[in-house]
């Protein structure tokens, strides 16, 4: 098996079993926590979210890049100084402001929270900075296991905290713990490298500041973009509507995000190493992302059917009756969330393939169309009307972003929209009895059933004709197996 798919598993394996716990039990949260405390903590994360991209300047994407150890070290203290000089900044401007952010973004009370903003931005940078230097020193097992951390303290500290007050302060105050734990964790495997740190000098971070300085000229806007950009419903929806339509936006939008983004974030951090790797070599980059994009394919688009025929009654079954509007919205998310899933982790190939302008100028128009396209739903429509022309937008971008993605990778077109088009009806025709079930008014639990036994036909089939998949996945039991 290649070293690629096996650090894939590490990655992926390694935190299934936190992962698996944490969405058991999104549905005791989602029955403590109401949709107002989840919108406010939503908030919250969107905005901490944006200036965590920020806080590096996206010089965290030039740790993988220098050939030499002592460079790369020079570029994870830059990163790290940065992140704490905006953190500070952050703790300033709350501080001084906190009423007029709380106006401004139309969220009633949630400017008591935002003292715990810096704490946030501070741990979740340094925990990008050390996974990509934990990355370029290939230890994701290490990786592996501060996301097991980061998990269980997050959904442990959320549970604990309303037996003294159920408020967003004990979504927020875990969601701090996590990463605060996690990285502590993290540093074990970086103090391994203290001798390459040693040599760490102002001098050398200033030259290669300047050196890879199309990070921050370009990547960070594109990167803070593509970040905004799904965050832009959260702060539209709280402007048109209320904490409670971002509360059920969110649910919406975590729970398909949570499973697809662990084994997204995986293949995503792997696939950066090997082809950049691949390139310094010289390479057959053509075959690493076709690998690549088949298998983002062939995994995400079974579940995004299931969700698009059975999301209401999944939804209203897994986190109660007061949730089914979740499962409406998710249902108008499904086809974005999908083209997203198999674009991200080959997006990094704006970055290898030096093409942060062009990546720039995708990011900022998208952002654009989706302000635009959820302006116009709030003004002449209702929460469903807003997100569906921003799930539209999404659709049409992230369709044009893989095409010209293959192409710099000399895939042919016509061959990557047939790979779409087989497991589209693959998964279609695989599908057809929960249709038939749905349209008769079926008993959910019956049709539940037979999801369960569809489920792994879908995948048995695509495995039976993919035998390198077929390994990746026997393996991947395997490890799971062994991590429980």
């Amino acid at each position: 098996m290649s070293n690629f798919i096996r650090n894939v598993l590490k990655l992926v394996s390694g935190s299934v079993t936190a992962q698996i716990l944490g969405i058991l039990l999104v549905p005791i949260i989602t029955r403590i926590y109401s949709p107002d405390d989840l919108g406010v903590f939503q908030i919250f994360v969107a905005i901490s979210g944006i200036l965590v991209i920020f806080s590096t300047f996206s010089y965290q994407f030039a740790i993988m890049l220098p050939k030499n150890e002592e460079d790369s070290a020079n570029v994870v203290f830059l990163c790290s100084i940065l992140v704490t000089l905006i953190s500070l900044l952050t703790a300033v401007v709350v501080l001084s402001f906190p009423k007029d952010i709380e106006n401004a973004l139309n969220a009633p009370g949630a400017s008591k929270y935002f003292i715990y903003l810096p704490a946030i931005i501070f741990f979740n940078g340094l925990f990008f900075v050390q996974n990509y230097w934990l990355s370029r020193k290939v230890r994701f097992g290490v990786i592996a296991g501060a996301r097991v951390i980061d998990t269980l303290s997050t959904k442990a500290f959320q549970l604990v905290a309303p037996i003294w007050n159920v408020s967003p302060l004990g979504l927020i105050a875990g969601y701090v713990v996590g990463y605060g734990c996690a990285d502590l964790f993290m540093l074990r495997g970086v103090k391994e490298d203290l001798k390459v740190f040693k040599k760490v000098s102002i001098k050398k971070m200033k030259e290669m500041a300047i050196q890879y300085k199309n990070f921050p000229l370009f990547s960070s806007w594109s990167a803070l973009a593509n970040t905004i950009s799904p965050q832009v419903p959260t702060f539209m929806l709280a402007h048109f509507y209320s904490t409670s339509v971002v509360g059920y936006f969110s649910l919406a939008n975590q729970v398909v995000n949570m499973p697809m983004g662990l084994i997204g974030t995986a293949i995503q951090q792997v696939f950066f190493q090997r082809i950049s790797e691949v390139k310094n070599e010289n390479g057959d980059m053509k075959t690493v992302v076709s690998e690549v994009y088949k298998k983002l394919i062939l995994i995400g688009i079974f579940p995004m059917i299931l969700l698009l025929i059975l999301g209401e009654e999944i939804f209203t079954f897994a986190f109660g009756e007061s949730w089914n509007v979740s499962g409406t919205y998710v249902k108008i998310l499904v086809p974005w969330i999908f083209l997203y899933f198999i674009s991200s982790p080959i997006s990094t190939l704006y970055s290898v393939f030096e093409k942060q302008k062009v990546w720039l100028t995708f990011s900022m128009i998208l952002l654009a169309s989706r302000v635009v396209s959820l302006a116009i739903g709030g003004i002449y429509g209702n929460p469903e009307f807003a997100l569906f022309l921003f799930s539209l937008t999404g659709v049409v971008f992230w369709l044009w972003n893989n095409a010209y993605l293959l192409n710099l990778a000399g895939i042919n077109k016509k061959e990557s929209v047939e790979i779409l088009i087989k497991y589209a009806a693959t998964g279609i025709v695989v599908s057809i009895p929960l249709i038939i079930l749905k349209t008769l008014s079926t008993n959910f639990y019956i049709i539940l059933l037979a999801a369960g036994v569809i489920t792994p036909i879908y995948y048995g089939v695509t495995l039976r004709d993919d035998p390198t998949f077929r390994k990746v996945f026997s393996a991947f039991l395997v490890n799971v197996k062994n991590k429980i």
